[in-house]
């Protein structure tokens, strides 16, 4: 009985050896390289200048200038690299978003626009995660679209209120 346990063994190892073996051919995606990639270069972007801000009260809306400052500092980094940056970003852009807007722009259309930014900058942190270079491309562009959209909207804003003030006085 032993030896035909032994038997049945060495035949059925034997035959398990003899199957064919089948390798997967990995194929490299080369997604993850940005070799062949170039990035389009970033739009200009609007700015307000600190006197500006002063000039329209909106120069102690310190989140505003922390977010500023952070927007500008990734529209000139490298794309490959700005994961970590689109995170800090985001914690501003939510930091502006639940602060005190001053009076004359405690308005539906700001904060609308500030969540386009943020579904953007959410968008360009997807396609950055997963180094998808032609998305993240297209991506930062609407990024810095919305953006200056945003700032557009607030240069506007305080025109409308300075013509207004303008004319009562």
């Amino acid at each position: 009985m032993y030896k035909s346990m032994l038997k049945i063994v060495i035949i059925f190892t034997l035959l398990n050896s003899c199957k064919e073996v089948k390798t997967d051919l990995i194929v490299r995606n080369n997604n993850d390289s940005i070799i062949n990639f170039m990035f389009s270069p970033p739009i200009k972007l609007d700015s307000l200048p600190v006197a500006y801000r002063i000039k329209n009260n909106i120069f102690n809306w310190s989140e505003l200038t922390v977010f500023i400052d952070a927007f500008e500092n990734l529209s000139i980094l490298n794309p490959e690299g700005i994961e970590v940056f689109i995170d800090d970003l985001d914690l501003k852009l939510k930091a502006l978003s639940k602060s005190s807007y001053p009076q004359h722009l405690d308005l539906p259309d700001i904060k609308s626009r500030l969540k386009v930014v943020r579904t953007k900058l959410l968008q360009t942190k997807f396609h950055s995660k997963n180094k998808s270079w032609e998305n993240l491309d297209l991506s930062l562009q609407e990024l810095y679209l919305s953006y200056n959209s945003l700032i557009k909207r607030i240069k506007s804003i305080n025109e409308e209120v300075n013509l207004f003030n303008k004319e009562f006085d």
